[in-house]
């Protein structure tokens, strides 16, 4: 792994450890409510094996998930210097971009992701009716490898139906909270058998940290 990013990893891992522990407080909209490192790990595994190059996360918090999605797509061949945004991360929180970006930089990966700022809504049907309108002379198959959604729960299956066609035939959803916070839990229900229902994708849920649904598109849709 990246050294610098090993680093500041093992920052944001220990500073969410004491927010999740109650000892360090801060204000509920400054939470990191990131994936945790074996969450981390996993992804990066999934990343590695599938060699994904191209990552669309909605959700971007502080960056700790896009740090291991930027370590494993440099390890799959993508350099720094190309300055090709390979992945795109999504967030209305302005604070939380700021101390992303800040992130990236120190991390010396800024010039692989490009971070926009927000609503995912508007921002995913922006990306589809350009993908929709380039792929109709182009016949593309996807924009991207992996998606990644760790962002409001309430619009996951609008989320899902519009990337799913932007998503390569292989490629990957990945969808995070689906055991933790307990609360969630109907919600994130409803979303699964939704999912599941879709005869082109094929989906599970691992008990990992606060609970992945990984869930591979079969054949287009």
């Amino acid at each position: 792994m990246d050294e610098k990013i090993v680093r500041l990893l093992n920052r944001l891992a220990e500073q969410s450890k004491r927010e999740r522990s109650g000892e360090l407080i801060v204000h509920p909209e400054d939470e990191m409510l990131a994936i945790t490192p074996d969450t981390g790990r996993f992804f990066k595994i999934i990343l590695n094996a599938m060699h994904a190059k191209r990552i669309l996360e909605i959700g971007t918090s502080v960056g700790y998930s896009t740090l291991w999605f930027a370590d494993a797509v440099i390890q799959n061949g993508i350099s720094k210097a190309e300055g090709s945004n390979p992945i795109i991360t999504i967030d209305i929180n302005h604070s939380k971009i700021e101390k992303a970006t800040k992130n990236f930089h120190d991390a010396e990966v800024n010039t692989l992701i490009k971070v926009v700022e927000g609503s995912a809504m508007n921002i995913l049907q922006e990306l589809s009716n350009n993908f929709h309108r380039e792929n109709d002379t182009k016949k593309i198959d996807g924009l991207f490898d992996f998606v990644f959604f760790d962002a409001d729960k309430e619009n996951l299956r609008d989320y899902f139906d519009l990337v799913i066609p932007m998503l390569r035939v292989g490629g990957i959803v990945a969808t995070d909270n689906m055991l933790y916070p307990e609360d969630y839990r109907p919600q994130m229900l409803n979303y699964a058998n939704y999912v599941r229902s879709k005869p082109y994708v094929q989906s599970i849920m691992v008990p990992i940290g606060n609970g992945e649904e990984i869930t591979i598109k079969l054949a287009p849709n």
